[in-house]
């Protein structure tokens, strides 16, 4: 119950009241605490915003932010969330200052960082996200070994690198 208040009790600044009338049709009264698809793909969407929705809608299962404004910064809003299933950061300002913060998001599924920059590092402490069965990414310098270790802790994720799948070498066992 407490959490439930929570999402209906904040107050509406006058910039989220202006984000939720421009964004969206459903008036503030109304505002989804569930949704399937969100995207953002190849909009204007702000740190700010993403906060705005994160610290309203509980749970989301696909959320594309593909192309848009949000950086390392934003990607900390989402820990407001109890539930993101896929999340989509294709070709945003997005390092591997982000990883402790993704690997808060335990729910995720898949997770798209093609076009961002983070490192095979940061790939490879993504192992730690139990659900995730597909990761997609493009770093800088591909670090054969942390990708194999990768694969080698977490077997049942699919990984893709550069629009590759990315088999892991053969472990002899």
């Amino acid at each position: 119950m407490a959490v439930e208040l929570k999402y209906h009790t904040m107050k509406f600044s006058k910039r989220e009241k202006r984000f939720w009338k421009t964004k969206f049709s459903f008036g503030l009264n109304n505002i989804p605490q569930e949704i399937e698809h969100l995207t953002f793909r190849d909009e204007f969407l702000t740190n700010e915003e993403l906060c705005f929705i994160a610290s309203r809608v509980r749970r989301i299962e696909k959320l594309d932010l593909d192309s848009t404004s949000v950086d390392d910064e934003g990607i900390s809003c989402l820990l407001q969330m109890e539930y993101l299933g896929e999340l989509r950061l294709v070709n945003l300002n997005i390092t591997d200052q982000s990883i402790p913060t993704l690997l808060k998001l335990q729910s995720l599924k898949l997770l798209h960082l093609g076009s961002t920059q983070v490192s095979c590092d940061g790939i490879l402490s993504l192992k730690e996200l139990k659900n995730l069965r597909y990761l997609f990414a493009s770093p800088a310098e591909i670090e054969s070994e942390k990708l194999d270790m990768f694969l080698k802790q977490k077997p049942n994720c699919e990984l893709t690198i550069n629009s590759k799948p990315y088999s892991k070498i053969d472990y002899g066992f």
